[in-house]
């Protein structure tokens, strides 16, 4: 299972959580790719206050939604571990 598929699934692995729809798991695997890509995520388990700064300023990153993609992909990695 990719990110993707993790993210639009989720709601059945996590409790308490909402769905995510095709456009929004397209969006937040977009940008996961672009954070790699700007060496802003490089494989960490934990989102560290370097990251934070990164991306505040790659990023207009108003609702969070960067920290959030990250917090997610963690949550993936975990959930593969766990298989």
């Amino acid at each position: 299972m990719d990110f993707h598929a993790y993210l639009v699934n989720r709601h059945k692995f996590v409790s308490k959580t909402r769905e995510i729809n095709e456009v929004s798991a397209s969006q937040y695997d977009n940008r996961l790719s672009n954070m790699r890509k700007k060496e802003i995520y490089n494989g960490e388990l934990h989102i560290t206050p370097r990251m934070r700064e990164l991306i505040n300023q790659a990023y207009a990153n108003k609702t969070g939604e960067y920290e959030r993609t990250l917090k997610y992909f963690i949550e993936y990695k975990n959930f593969l571990k766990g298989m």
